[in-house]
């Protein structure tokens, strides 16, 4: 299965540590959604990545694909059900081929915006660099946290 990382996973080394058997598909955007912070996670001690849907924005991501090992290790990370919801969205990898991916959401209705842990941002800000993505959307997306 595939999943689709817009947040801290988009580390490889993190990946790695959480789903030891994932391998990096390609690189896809996630359209009609945009980056947010908001909730709280203890294990960064702020605000972590969320989707919104946005008509007309587009989200850069990741596309894993997962074992279904993986997919259980990632789901208790990601606190799925509760922090965050599992979800599955359409995204469209770099030759333009939409994909069915899983998306960790946190709950709308329950949704608050902060902003994130300087050293949560810092990782998001390096994979950005390192992956070629607009670092404008990630600063972006700090707007709707203060």
């Amino acid at each position: 299965m595939l999943y689709f990382a817009y947040g801290s996973n988009l580390d490889r080394a993190q990946m790695r540590t959480r789903c030891p058997g994932a391998t990096v598909e390609a690189r896809a955007t996630l359209p009609g959604h945009t980056l947010v912070f908001g909730g709280y996670s203890r294990r960064w001690g702020g605000a972590v990545a969320s989707l919104q849907r946005v008509r007309g924005a587009h989200v850069e991501g990741l596309l894993y694909r997962l074992t279904p090992e993986d997919l259980h290790a990632l789901d208790a990370f990601e606190g799925h059900p509760f922090a965050y919801r599992r979800a599955a969205r359409l995204v469209t990898d770099k030759t333009g081929l939409r994909r069915r991916a899983l998306v960790y959401l946190q709950p709308e209705a329950s949704f608050e915006a902060w902003p994130p842990a300087g050293r949560y941002f810092r990782v998001l800000w390096h994979a950005y660099g390192r992956l070629g993505f607009n670092r404008a959307a990630l600063a972006g997306a700090l707007g709707g946290a203060e």
